[in-house]
C-alpha cells in the first residue's frame, strides 16, 4: 500500500474528517471560557457545517451529486444557482438546520450577504450570571460565576448556538450515513 497523494486539507480527507472537526468545534463552543474563544468556536461551527455540503458532493457519485443537488458534475451553473444552494433547497428535508449555517458562514466569510434570505436573524454573545441561593440568615445572593452565551436571534427570539450546531451535527451524521459517506471509526485515545 503506497502513501497516500498529498492534501491542502492538513490530512483531512473524507467528509467524516470534517463532520468529526464539527464535533470537535461544538465542544469547543460549549466550553468556551471567554468571549473570543466562543465567537471563534461558532464562526468555525458555522463554516464547518456548509462546508461539508462541498465535501459530501465531492466523494459522492455522479448519481448521487445529480440527485442530491440537481445538477450533473462539471456543468455549468443553472442560470444563477450554484451546484451548492441547489443542494441547500433539495435537502432542507433532511438538513433543517443548513439554511441558517449557510447564512452565519457566508456572513462570516464575506461580512454581508448580497442577498440574504434571512435579514431578520442576528448573532451575538453575552455573559449569564450564576447566582447563589439566598443566604439564610440574610436573604442576600451573591454572584457565584458567570456563565457565556453565544446566541442566535431570529424574529426576536433567542436561542443557543451549541443548540443549533448540535441539531445541524446530529442531521450531518444521519445524512452522511443514509448516503453512505460515513466511515464508522473505532475510538481512539487522544494524542498527548
Amino acid at each position: 500500500m503506497g502513501k497516500p497523494p498529498p492534501t491542502k486539507t492538513f490530512g483531512m480527507r473524507v467528509p467524516t474528517d470534517l463532520y468529526e472537526k464539527l464535533l470537535y468545534d461544538v465542544e469547543r463552543l460549549r466550553s468556551a471560557r471567554s468571549s473570543a474563544e466562543s465567537k471563534y468556536a461558532a464562526f468555525d461551527c458555522a463554516v464547518d457545517s456548509w462546508h461539508l455540503v462541498d465535501w459530501t458532493l465531492h466523494f459522492a457519485s455522479d448519481a448521487a451529486y445529480e440527485r442530491l443537488s440537481g445538477h450533473k458534475r462539471h456543468s455549468p451553473k443553472k442560470g444563477n444557482v450554484t451546484v451548492e444552494a441547489s443542494f441547500l433547497e433539495a435537502q432542507k428535508g433532511r438538513l433543517p438546520a443548513l439554511e441558517v449555517c449557510h447564512t452565519l458562514a457566508n456572513s462570516v466569510k464575506h461580512r454581508e450577504v448580497r442577498n440574504d434570505r434571512m435579514p431578520t436573524l442576528w448573532t451575538g454573545h453575552t455573559g449569564i450570571f450564576l447566582w447563589s441561593e439566598p443566604a439564610s440568615d440574610t436573604g442576600k445572593r451573591s454572584v457565584t460565576g458567570v456563565r457565556l452565551l453565544t446566541y442566535l436571534e431570529a424574529d426576536g427570539e433567542r436561542h443557543n448556538a451549541v443548540d443549533l450546531f448540535e441539531a445541524m451535527a446530529a442531521q450531518w451524521r444521519a445524512f452522511l450515513i443514509q448516503e453512505e459517506l460515513f466511515e464508522f471509526r473505532l475510538a481512539l485515545p487522544e494524542d498527548e
